[in-house]
């Protein structure tokens, strides 16, 4: 008898071995796999389309503003993402059931300041 329960007490600790690292196993996957959530990209460049039209009447500080505004949105879509640990899509691209993000981004656009672009080079004359 001693060796059938010897035998039992350690397909016991076996089970149980295997269900915590299982179990482990399972709740480090899932915070692995990033969740999903939406910005509406459209609604935040027709805003900036409409003020950029509003603001710049010279056709030079247009595409430059639109060169910073570009690399401030890239910024902002990178340090939401990774604060909240997600893959942000376009609104249009989601179904259904996604955190939108979008007033998180505009306010992290409007904490980064302008950068600077060198001005485009001039093109050659034909």
């Amino acid at each position: 008898m001693s060796g059938i329960s010897t035998l039992g007490a350690t397909l016991l600790l076996a089970v149980g071995v295997a269900a915590a690292v299982s179990a482990v196993s399972a709740r480090m996957a899932l915070e692995r796999v990033p969740r999903i959530a939406s910005v509406r990209l459209a609604e935040l460049t027709a805003d900036y389309v409409t003020q950029t039209a509003r603001e710049h009447g010279d056709p030079d500080e247009a595409v430059e503003a639109a060169r910073s505004w570009a690399s401030r949105l890239e910024e902002a879509l990178g340090r939401t993402a990774a604060r909240h640990r997600v893959v942000l899509l376009p609104a249009t691209a989601v179904a259904a059931g996604a955190q939108d993000l979008t007033f998180e981004v505009k306010a992290a656009m409007q904490a980064i300041p302008p950068k600077n672009h060198p001005p485009a080079e001039p093109e050659e004359e034909r």
